[in-house]
């Protein structure tokens, strides 16, 4: 049996406003930070019984604690804006942004980057 530990923080902030009856505005922030780890894998060591096809496998997860620990911080922002032109027809407008801070890289590898994304739609109800 091995143990894994995780600790994990997350907060969420939102702020919807009708400043008049057919515009609605959003506001949302989050954040979430997060390790993870593994103390080491113990296996017995099972060589001398394999045979024929499995022979050159190896079955050893001693670098397992080392690849496989987490530590990230994720920021998320969004604005959005609905208005609502007639009962069947709504604009909207959304933008999002993203930002991930990878502290340890899980198995593949640093994984930070950046994601803005603008939307735009017309919602028709019929």
């Amino acid at each position: 049996m091995v143990d894994y530990k995780t600790k994990t923080h997350n907060a969420y902030f939102l702020v919807n406003v009708l400043p008049i009856e057919k515009l609605n505005l959003s506001l949302a922030a989050s954040i979430s930070k997060s390790t993870a780890a593994y103390d080491p894998v113990v296996m017995p060591d099972i060589t001398d019984r394999l045979e024929g096809a499995l022979g050159h496998q190896v079955f050893s997860f001693d670098q397992m604690h080392e690849y496989s620990d987490l530590d990230y911080k994720l920021v998320r922002l969004s604005l959005g804006v609905k208005y609502i032109l007639s009962s069947s027809v709504t604009l909207t407008s959304d933008v999002d942004y993203a930002d991930l801070e990878d502290g340890t890289g899980y198995v593949y590898g640093i994984e930070s980057g950046s994601l803005f994304t603008v939307r735009s739609g017309v919602s028709i109800i019929f």
